[in-house]
């Protein structure tokens, strides 16, 4: 297995990163990339990444030529042996077959493969993937990689009891952020403001509760309080646009679209209390980024949420598509700074002890380097 060296004590590992968009990727996947890949150069310095993009910047349309282009890449890079190790982030649906395909070209050059799943929709994806005997492959060809990566306890579990991959394969590395205290102007946890400004981040749509989060809104008790709040993501925007119009609710709710990462701590900064009220997750990037700002949480126990937040203790958790209990959640921590503070504080200090992205960096490199030394062994069970 090829490494080129520093010198006579310091090796440089060659890390490729697979991933659609790249660093510049739109979602919780691309933002975790743009925050890993700095954070592991610069604290591991014998790592040298390379982030490939696999989808490309413009329509779906032209996505199969930049895969196409990515696969050329690998190839091409392996076969001159600039490639040590390869790292494959990868979703659900058309990502898995295209992501499988990446690992067999990299295991064909003889190549350590990290099959990294992001996707909150992957269950669903597997439940409806036909026929059998496809399952059974998609299952086998994930099991080659020399180690699945899963960002929570509960995908750990689903990939070994229920996909049956073995355990030593298997590591947990939660997704990381980084510390807005050290951003310009520094970020901390702010006092309510009179009224309040609710928040939140990420895609627009049914599998993030947006219908239920608007309904909430609708609430005559909350009708009766003066806040605020942003709901910036892309998807369907004007379609629930007019629904703000319908509902009578455009002097309270602006939706602004995507917004850059940037503008997303300006967001997180200016806010009161981040709302989340997923059908289906992985981690979400945008839940740690509230953590570290120092804001109260309220969103559901899908996915590895449960890892960050601990009902009463770090965030607030209701049942999924639960309007009232979304409603009565928000009056809550509208009606309670106090109990907002704490659970504010306690999240904070989870997110320094377990989801900083140098926490995360530290772990992503430990695995390379345990894969790229020939007497390392895998964890059982990962780290978390």
């Amino acid at each position: 297995m090829s490494m080129s060296t520093l010198n006579n004590n310091d090796k440089i590992i060659r890390a490729w990163h697979f991933g659609p968009g790249g660093l510049r990727g739109r979602g919780g996947m691309g933002r975790f990339l743009a925050y890993l890949v700095p954070a592991l150069t610069r604290d591991a310095a014998q790592v040298k990444c390379r982030v490939v993009d696999t989808y490309g910047p413009g329509p779906f349309w032209q996505m199969p030529f930049w895969f196409a282009l990515a696969w050329l890449r690998l190839g091409w890079h392996a076969l001159c042996g600039h490639i040590d190790l390869v790292h494959i982030h990868m979703a659900a649906y058309g990502s898995v077959f295209r992501k499988l395909l990446l690992l067999l070209l990299a295991r064909a050059f003889g190549l350590p493969v990290i099959l990294h799943l992001h996707g909150a929709d992957f269950v669903e994806f597997m439940d409806r993937l036909r026929p059998a005997s496809l399952r059974r492959a998609v299952i086998r060809t994930m099991a080659s990689a020399e180690q699945l990566v899963v960002i929570g306890n509960y995908w750990r579990d689903y990939f070994t009891a229920t996909l049956g991959i073995p355990g030593q394969r298997v590591t947990i590395i939660h997704n990381g952020v980084p510390d807005p205290r050290y951003s310009e102007p520094p970020i901390a946890w702010r006092t309510l403001r009179e009224g309040g400004r609710l928040l939140t981040l990420g895609e627009l749509g049914p599998r993030k509760g947006t219908p239920e989060l608007l309904a909430a809104l609708t609430d005559p008790r909350l009708r009766a309080r003066p806040w605020t709040a942003v709901l910036a993501g892309n998807g369907p925007v004007e379609h629930y646009r007019a629904e703000l119009q319908r509902m009578e609710l455009t002097d309270r709710v602006q939706i602004p679209g995507w917004v850059e990462r940037n503008e997303a701590w300006r967001l997180l900064a200016e806010s009161d209390v981040f709302l989340l009220p997923s059908h289906m997750e992985g981690l979400p990037v945008a839940i740690l980024e509230a953590m570290a700002t120092g804001l109260p949480v309220i969103t559901t126990p899908v996915g590895a949420i449960e890892d960050a937040i601990e009902d009463g203790v770090t965030g607030l958790l209701i049942p999924v598509g639960d309007t009232a209990a979304l409603s009565d959640a928000i009056l809550r921590l509208l009606d309670d700074p106090a109990l907002g503070a704490r659970l504010a504080t306690a999240a904070r200090l989870r997110f320094e002890q377990q989801f900083s992205i140098e926490h995360t960096a530290t772990q992503v490199a430990a695995l390379y380097t345990r894969l790229l030394t020939p007497t390392g062994t895998a964890p059982a069970h990962g780290t978390s």
